[in-house]
């Protein structure tokens, strides 16, 4: 089972929210822990055998931001990072994304909000919606550009293939990939697929 490290160093944010995590993933089975530091982070995944995922907080002192995600990708025992921040989420999502995160949450969202993309992040069912919710018709808009993406990523190729055959770069390429995953509720390019077919967006 998976384990989840909060590195923040707003020692307020960071307890409430490692309770919060601690109270919805620890019956699941997730270890839940937090650092205050990069360094602090780094030191409590080196020294164990866990697979982790990471929340960080990408305003901190010290090694933080885009270099931090970057570091704690290369480690062999970090499936995936996320970034955390009050920062304007439009501007620094696709910037963290880029870097290797694997998605950006805004510490202006409810902890609940948060929870409900952590999930399946951990291989955990996501809970039954409301039934309102289910009843409502799933039309996802997306635009040609990324629909040409997403037909791309079901013939599975990379990025820069991708990027070449549209004739964009490969930042251009992982911000669609982005607004992709968010537009359909996804986290991978499997799923992104998978919910593309069932939903006749792809030829």
């Amino acid at each position: 089972m998976k384990s989840l490290l909060i590195i923040d160093d707003h020692p307020v944010y960071r307890d409430a929210l490692s309770e919060k995590l601690a109270s919805e993933f620890i019956p699941a089975g997730v270890h839940v822990a937090s650092a205050s530091s990069v360094q602090e982070g780094l030191d409590l995944i080196n020294s164990s055998n866990k697979q982790w995922i990471i929340l960080l907080d990408i305003l901190m002192p010290g090694l933080s931001g885009l270099a931090g995600i970057k570091v704690f990708k290369e480690l062999d025992n970090v499936e995936q990072v996320v970034a955390i921040s009050g920062l304007d989420e439009h501007s620094w999502e696709p910037k963290t994304v880029s870097a290797g995160a694997s998605m950006f949450l805004s510490k202006n969202g409810t902890a609940d909000f948060m929870i409900r993309k952590l999930r399946p992040l951990m291989n955990l069912a996501t809970p039954e919606p409301r039934a309102a919710e289910a009843s409502e018709p799933k039309e996802f808009r997306l635009t040609q550009r990324q629909l040409e993406v997403l037909n791309l990523i079901a013939q599975g190729h990379p990025n820069k293939i991708i990027a070449d055959q549209l004739d964009i770069s490969e930042q251009t390429v992982k911000i669609h990939i982005n607004q992709i995953f968010r537009e359909l509720r996804v986290f991978n390019r499997t799923q992104a697929v998978l919910r593309g077919q069932k939903h006749k967006l792809l030829p």
